[in-house]
């Protein structure tokens, strides 16, 4: 396979035109927004941006061969950077960005242009997006930076205005599935992964992963247990994914998922799909009480959580509280 394959922003055709057309014209700008829900592509696209505007060979698509192409596709390339919070922060702090405009004072060390991207850049502080103004208002020439960002309405109207935006949509079906088997995976078009990962390539990633499917094991014993009342002991504590927030957000997704199949298997034949539908069969004969009435209470709990987990409120209280709310609901 070519290298470039790898780095082509799949399923992203507004993208790939808009990219092909400043490169291939020359008009290439200062600086971008790529705005889109998260594992689609943003980053692989500025990756492959960074590869068009230093690729030695100047052709288009970018070679993947050259020595420029392959330190960006390794990581490798100094003048290629990724500026994200420190491990432990929450935002890119002002210190990050006054560093990052005092390196872009001077030439590229080796490449054509400099790339930085800014990932995710809605994690900029108010402060920091401030003194980034002053470099989104005059870009050094030799430098290129992109923002990318799956929630652009938390940005600085301001940094939204100084810069062109491209916009990324949910990948469809046919690109997850070509981009499953660079993975390593050979999907069909039925398999549920496909519908649950909601257009995302990383989320796709991360349910394909053996351990996600031994947490959805837990997972999956817990709501069958709440809606049996038959809780296995080990159950009645806060599993330790209760306790992670990003193993939280697929409990979350997952059970409001399978809270929209098990209506829908109640409502009988409506033409909608049902995706989880071995887990559906098993619960349907298992002595569930809970009734359609109770399922939309449900998910009206679930999407209170959501919000709570947005709001960075703690997982393990999250979990606790919804825990209660499903007791009660279910009765």
């Amino acid at each position: 396979m070519d290298t470039t394959d790898v780095f082509t922003p799949i399923g992203q055709p507004h993208a790939s035109r808009m990219i092909r057309k400043m490169v291939e014209t020359g008009r290439v700008g200062g600086s971008y927004l790529f705005s889109g829900p998260p594992g689609v592509g943003k980053k692989t696209a500025a990756r492959y941006l960074a590869m068009a505007v230093n690729c030695e060979a100047a052709t288009f698509p970018p070679c993947g061969r050259c020595a420029a192409c392959a330190k960006i596709l390794s990581g490798n390339h100094p003048d290629v950077w990724t500026l994200a919070p420190r491990e432990g922060k929450q935002t890119l702090a002002i210190d990050q960005v006054r560093e990052l405009q005092a390196a872009l004072a001077f030439a590229p060390y080796e490449g054509k242009r400099r790339v930085v991207t800014l990932a995710p850049a809605e994690r900029l502080g108010l402060e920091a997006a401030n003194a980034l103004l002053v470099t989104l208002e005059t870009p050094p020439t030799h430098t290129l930076l992109i923002l990318a960002t799956a929630a652009p309405y938390v940005l600085l109207p301001t940094i939204r205005s100084r810069c062109q935006v491209i916009r990324f949509s949910p990948l469809s079906r046919d690109a997850l599935v070509t981009i499953a088997r660079n993975l390593g995976f050979d999907l069909s078009h039925e398999e549920p992964a496909l519908e649950l990962c909601q257009g995302s390539a990383t989320r796709l990633a991360a349910l394909l992963a053996a351990e996600t499917g031994e947490i959805y094991a837990e997972m999956d014993a817990f709501i069958a247990g709440i809606l049996t009342g038959k809780r296995a002991p080990d159950l009645i504590e806060t599993p330790k994914w209760a306790k992670q927030r990003g193993s939280m957000e697929i409990f979350l997704e997952r059970l409001l998922w399978l809270t929209r199949d098990w209506a829908v298997s109640l409502e009988g034949d409506t033409g909608r799909e049902i995706v989880n539908k071995k887990w559906i069969r098993g619960v349907t004969g298992a002595g569930v009480r809970a009734a359609r009435a109770s399922l939309l209470d449900l998910a009206d709990a679930l999407f209170q959580a959501m919000e709570d987990l947005k709001r960075n409120a703690a997982p393990e209280l999250i979990f606790d509280t919804l825990r209660m709310r499903m007791e009660a609901i279910v009765g």
